[in-house]
């Protein structure tokens, strides 16, 4: 039981300052933010899209 004890204590020491660690340092956002995140990535992609030359299949030069 004891030897247990040796790897027992620094494993919950590890995950405590690990948790800490994580919590101290992550960044406080609102969900508004996250929301407008996500609008902006789906703007990007899709404006993307619309912007590649030639991906239209209907050329106005053909006919």
């Amino acid at each position: 039981m004891t030897n247990l004890l040796y790897l027992a204590i620094p494993a919950v020491l590890l995950i405590l300052v690990g948790a800490i660690i994580s919590l101290r340092e992550r960044r406080p956002s609102a969900i508004t933010e996250d929301v407008d995140s996500f609008a902006r990535s789906m703007k990007a992609l899709s404006s993307s899209r619309s912007a590649r030359p030639g991906t239209n299949s209907r050329s106005s030069d053909a006919g």
